[in-house]
């Protein structure tokens, strides 16, 4: 459990500071980012690894440090869902992840976050 939540910790992390090394390292090479939507368009968006890197290294997602509230953990053998809740100053995140442990080592292979903009941002 602990490896899984560094896991986890570090793709929070290289989200939050845009660092595209650490989340190379973090993601699975099948990693998806799947969601409800894209800023102001609708509909569902599947962004491959490659793709969200790109959107990560170009500061279009990431760049404002969130809290990690884990809402549950359930692992079977090698898979792994977790459920938390990521809150920065102007966004909450209700994120489902679904983690993966090959040769000893958690990975992230999907994320489907619910994006929420804060009251806070909404008003001003």
């Amino acid at each position: 459990m602990k490896e899984l939540k560094q896991a986890i910790e570090a793709f929070v992390k290289g989200g939050d500071t845009n660092n595209v090394e650490l989340l190379e390292k973090t993601l699975h090479s099948q990693y998806q980012n799947i969601q409800d939507g894209f800023f102001k368009e609708e509909g569902i968006f599947i962004f491959p690894k490659a793709k969200y890197l790109e959107l990560v290294g170009n500061k279009t997602f990431g760049g404002s440090v969130r809290t990690i509230h884990y809402e549950s953990i359930e692992q079977s053998g090698s898979i792994a869902s977790v459920k938390v809740i990521l809150e920065s100053q102007y966004l909450k995140f209700y994120s489902t992840l679904i983690c993966v442990c090959q040769q000893g080592s958690w990975k992230v292979i999907v994320n489907i976050p619910v994006v929420e903009v804060k009251a806070s941002v909404k008003s001003s």
